[in-house]
């Protein structure tokens, strides 16, 4: 048994829906057993029952049923959120379900009529979806070796292609017969579709890791294709680059404490350099570090400016916050601007009205210029408007944030 948990592919949303799907599957489990209400699993052979094919993928049939496929769920619904966002994903998972479960019900009429139920079909759809999306990064899996645990990496395309291959190929021998194999099947064709659709369309940035342009690089330059050996090296020459860095700067840190150079200006020097080379993210990681090793470091006012810029490209909303919130704590002479625009994030990125009021309490009306008053204003309005919306927030406060 395979138990997928984890990955290495970048997420740059929180699994928000991910997360809603998984508790209102357990919810309608505990709920509303399949047994008592069989009305919402999909019927076949008794005619069509849209509503059904929405309803029949949040119900399962027992307790090992509904965790194997939240584990799916989790280890997969992530991947596609992080590059989807909330909203989108709800959509995406809805609409699959659906036409996974209408197609099913307006294709297959057995003798005596039958029931289907359960999230897996979705599920491999969002397995086939990964698989066009992110075929070279890895799952993080757990399986048994007796009673003894094993962790490993498994590439999503060696994991996806397996499962979606073995299903399809037990449907096509029982000549598409009613079985999970063919719910299964079926909703991988409808994630490889959808997968393929929102790539081509520019819905979706997989930064050249999908399933095409892993394609051509694995053809080469003469055209011929790649052996397997040559991607396994890649990855191999990847992470001796990587370790070689590491080592390197510790090379570096050892040789300042010789010399007794002072670790501020060490550190200044470090950030500048992955400023300077656009590594956000390095950047990012060094700050957070030199903060936890030193409570009081903090960079120059321009460097610190430069950084929340940086991060406020990758649109990584959370640490642009976090950044923000410090710079404005700690800085002699903090810029308005950077007051505004985290007012702004706060409240037009993250739905946080009432934490964008406090911010926006701290930037006078008066002084500023009338381009600045007039974004105020504007931030002003739009957090009334989502308090009169009822928008849910939890305290900022308290969120420790």
């Amino acid at each position: 048994m395979i138990i997928p948990w984890g990955t290495d592919a970048p997420i740059y949303h929180r699994p928000i829906a991910t997360v809603a799907i998984i508790v209102l599957n357990v919810a309608a489990f505990v709920l509303f057993p399949s047994a008592d209400f069989e009305e919402w699993t999909l019927e076949l052979g008794g005619g069509v029952h849209p509503v059904q094919w929405v309803t029949n993928v949040f119900m399962h049939i027992g307790l090992v049923h509904l965790i194997g496929n939240m584990i799916f769920l989790w280890a997969f619904g992530i991947i596609v959120e992080g590059k989807l966002g909330a909203v989108g994903f709800s959509a995406l998972y809805l609409t699959m379900g659906a036409a996974e479960s209408g197609l099913i019900q307006l294709l297959a009429h057995p003798e005596p009529i039958r029931h289907m139920l359960g999230a897996s079909g979705v599920i491999y759809g969002l397995m086939a979806i990964c698989l066009v999306w992110a075929p070279r990064n890895d799952l993080s899996c757990i399986f048994f070796l007796g009673f003894r645990p094993i962790s490993a990496e498994i590439p999503i395309l060696w994991f996806s292609g397996f499962y979606i291959a073995y299903e399809t190929l037990s449907t096509t021998a029982t000549r598409f017969a009613v079985s999970s194999a063919l719910a299964h099947a079926g909703g991988a064709a409808v994630g490889f579709v959808a997968g393929v659709v929102l790539l081509r369309a520019d819905l979706v940035d997989c930064e050249g890791w999908d399933l095409f342009s892993v394609s051509r690089v694995l053809k080469g330059r003469g055209g011929g294709k790649a052996s397997e050996s040559s991607w396994v090296a890649d990855k191999v020459r990847k992470r001796a680059e990587k370790a070689a860095k590491l080592k390197k700067k510790n090379k570096k840190k050892q040789a300042a404490a010789a010399t007794g150079e002072d670790p501020s200006q060490a550190a200044l020097r470090t950030l500048r350099r992955h400023l300077e080379a656009d590594e956000t993210e390095a950047a990012v990681s060094f700050y957070k570090q030199m903060r936890r090793k030193f409570t009081r470091w903090r960079p120059p006012e321009p460097e610190w400016v430069e950084l929340i810029k940086a991060v406020l490209d990758k649109k990584d909303w959370d640490d642009a916050v976090t950044l923000m919130r410090a710079y404005l704590d700690e800085s002699e002479f903090p810029s308005v601007k950077v007051r505004l625009k985290l007012a702004d994030v706060l409240i037009r990125r993250l739905d946080r009205p009432v934490a964008g009021e406090r911010v926006l309490e701290g930037v006078p009306k008066d002084g500023l210029s009338p381009q600045l008053a007039e974004v105020r204003r504007q931030l002003a309005a739009r957090a009334e408007q989502l308090r009169e919306e009822g928008v849910l927030e939890i305290d900022d406060e308290a969120r420790g944030a």
